[in-house]
C-alpha cells in the first residue's frame, strides 16, 4: 500500500486515539520501592524512623493530599512530608527516572510484641483501581516492626586488685555484652565508694546486637595504700542490667582471695595469722623451734618450749597435730569455710566453696560471674556448645543451635524434633506466621507471598491494583498506541521502499 493511501488511515487513527493520547499525557502514577516496609527490632519505648521514598513514574505530576496509618498508637506519620499547603507534589517522571519524595513514619513500640499496620497514601494518581469518594487514588503498603527490651550482661562482676603500692595506676577490664536483639545504650558509668577507683571508658556508647565492649576500671591507690572498696554501676536502657554492678577491692587482705596476700606461700596470708609472711616456716600451724630467735608458731612468744603435738590449746577437740591454728576454736578440720582469707577447715585451701574463691581454676569465681564453679569449662565468655548447659553463663542455653530461638520470634528451628522456624535469623519467619508481601516464605509452607487460600501473590492483592487500559476506555484494545505505531511503521517502511529519505 502506498504512503499516499496510508495517510488517511493514519489521520483516522490519530482522531480515534485523541482522547487516549490526552489521557496518557496526563497520566499520574505513584509508586513505592516496596510493598512491605520493616522497621526492624526496636527497644521498647524508644523510636525508629522508617523512610519511604515515593516515586512519580507517570507523565503528569502527582499530588499527595493525605497520608494515614491504621495503628496510630504505635506508628506516627511525620508531618514533614507535606508543604505548608498540606500537600506534596511530585513532578512527572518515568519508571527509569522517577521524581522522588520522602515520607517518614515513626515506629514507637510500647511492649515486647510484633506490630503491623497499613499505611494509606491518597493522591491524584490516575492509575490505581481503589478510589475515594472524591475519585482520588489510594495506595497502600504494610509497615511492620518488633518491640524488644534490650538485654545486656557484664563480667567479671568483681575486681580484686590485691596489694598495690601507692602512686601507680592499675587497670582491670570488664566486658559488657549485648545479649538481645536491639541496640543497648550505655549512657554512663557511676563509681561509688573510694575515689581511688575510676572508669576510663567513654560514654555514650551504642552496643549493637551480638557485640561487646570492654570497660576500663582503674585503681590508683592512695598514700599509705589503705584498704579501698568501691562499686561500678552502669546506666543503660537494658532492664536486666539495672541491678548489676562490679564490686571493686583494693589493698584489702581480709576481703581478698588472691594468693598474693600469702607472700611466702605457706598457706597463711598476713591477715590470716601469719606473723612473718616472708618466712614460710613461721605461721600459726608451725612448731616452735627453741633457740632460733623467732616466733615460729606466731603466738607472740619467742623460743618457748615446743608445745606437744598432742595438746589441744583451743579446746575444739583437735590437737595441734591436726589443727592448723590451735589458738582459734573456730579453726579446725571440718569447720565451715568462711570468707575471711583463712583456712578455717584446715584442708590447705583458703575460702574454697565461698563466692569469692575460684574453685575450678577457670579464672572466674562465683563473685565474678561463674555460674558453675565446679566445672572449669563453664565461665563467662566461654564458648557455648550444644549440650543443654549454659556454658558462657549468660542465662541462655544452647544459643546459636537448632533448639534455641536466635531471632527472638518465639520459635526455635526445631521444637520437639519438628521444624518450627525455617529461618531462625528472620523474626518474621516461622511456622504459622502471617504471610507478608515481601518475597519471603514467612509461614514456612514452601510458598511465597501466597494468600489465605494459597493463591499466588494473595498477600499482595489488597495493597495496590493498577487500572488496565481497557478499564480506562482507551483505544489500546482496538489499535490504540500500538496500532498507531504500526501505521507509522508502515508509512516509514513504504517511504524507504520507494527510496525516499525521512525528514531530518
Amino acid at each position: 500500500m502506498s504512503p499516499r493511501r496510508l495517510l488517511p488511515l493514519l489521520l483516522l487513527a490519530l482522531g480515534a486515539c485523541k482522547n487516549d493520547s490526552e489521557i496518557n499525557a496526563l497520566s499520574r502514577e505513584l509508586t513505592t520501592s516496596f510493598a512491605t516496609f520493616d522497621a526492624g527490632m526496636v527497644a521498647v519505648n524508644e523510636r525508629e524512623t522508617v523512610q519511604i521514598f515515593l516515586g512519580s513514574v507517570g507523565r503528569g505530576p502527582v499530588t499527595v493530599s493525605a497520608v494515614s496509618v491504621e495503628d496510630e498508637e504505635h506508628w506516627e506519620v511525620s508531618p514533614n512530608w507535606a508543604t505548608t499547603a498540606g500537600e506534596l507534589t511530585l513532578e512527572g517522571g518515568t519508571p527509569e527516572n522517577p521524581d522522588y519524595g520522602l515520607l517518614e513514619v515513626i515506629f514507637k513500640p510500647d511492649a515486647e510484641a510484633q506490630f503491623r499496620t497499613v499505611l494509606t497514601i491518597t493522591s491524584n494518581d490516575t492509575e490505581v483501581a481503589e478510589r475515594t469518594d472524591e475519585d482520588l487514588g489510594v495506595w497502600k503498603v504494610v509497615l511492620r516492626g518488633i518491640g524488644r527490651f534490650p538485654c545486656a550482661r557484664i563480667y567479671p562482676t568483681a575486681h580484686d586488685y590485691g596489694p598495690r603500692a601507692a602512686g601507680g595506676y592499675f587497670p582491670a577490664l570488664s566486658v559488657v555484652e549485648n545479649c538481645g536483639g536491639v541496640t543497648v545504650t550505655i549512657a554512663d558509668y557511676d563509681v561509688e565508694g573510694s575515689a581511688t577507683f575510676s572508669v576510663q571508658s567513654a560514654t555514650p556508647y551504642y552496643l549493637l546486637p551480638g557485640q561487646q565492649t570492654e570497660v576500663d576500671i582503674g585503681y590508683e591507690p592512695a598514700g599509705g595504700s589503705p584498704p579501698a572498696a568501691g562499686r561500678v554501676t552502669i546506666d543503660t536502657n537494658a532492664p536486666n542490667l539495672a541491678e548489676a554492678s562490679v564490686e571493686l577491692i583494693g589493698n584489702d587482705c581480709l576481703a581478698s582471695a588472691l594468693p598474693a596476700w600469702d607472700a611466702d606461700s605457706d598457706g597463711y596470708p598476713s591477715c590470716g595469722g601469719d606473723c612473718d609472711d616472708a618466712d614460710p616456716d613461721a605461721n600459726p600451724g608451725a612448731q616452735e623451734q627453741a633457740g632460733n630467735g623467732k616466733d615460729d608458731d606466731c603466738d607472740g612468744t619467742l623460743d618457748e618450749a615446743a608445745t606437744p603435738l598432742s595438746a589441744d590449746l583451743d579446746g575444739d577437740g583437735f590437737t595441734r597435730e591436726d589443727d592448723c591454728d590451735d589458738r582459734d576454736a573456730a579453726v579446725a578440720p571440718g569447720a565451715p569455710e568462711l570468707e575471711n582469707n583463712r583456712d578455717d577447715d584446715c584442708d590447705g585451701v583458703i575460702d574454697q566453696g565461698t563466692p569469692r574463691a575460684d574453685d575450678d581454676g577457670d579464672g572466674f569465681s562465683p563473685q565474678q560471674g561463674d555460674c558453675d564453679d565446679a566445672d572449669l569449662l563453664i565461665f563467662p565468655g566461654a564458648v557455648e556448645t550444644q549440650d543443654e548447659i549454659d556454658n558462657d553463663c549468660d542465662g541462655l542455653v544452647d544459643e546459636g543451635g537448632t533448639t534455641f530461638d536466635d531471632d527472638f520470634d518465639g520459635a526455635a528451628e526445631f521444637e520437639g524434633g519438628v521444624e518450627a522456624d525455617c529461618d531462625d535469623r528472620d523474626p518474621w519467619v516461622y511456622v504459622g506466621a502471617a504471610e507478608d508481601c515481601d518475597e519471603v516464605d514467612n509461614d514456612c509452607d514452601g510458598l511465597i507471598d501466597e494468600g489465605e487460600a494459597d493463591e499466588p501473590d494473595g498477600a499482595c492483592s489488597f495493597l495496590v491494583e493498577r487500572v488496565s487500559s481497557a478499564d480506562k476506555g482507551g483505544c489500546a484494545a482496538t489499535g490504540g498506541a500500538g496500532g498507531l505505531g504500526a501505521l507509522i511503521g508502515l508509512l516509514v517502511a513504504g517511504g524507504r521502499a520507494r527510496g525516499r529519505r525521512r525528514p531530518a
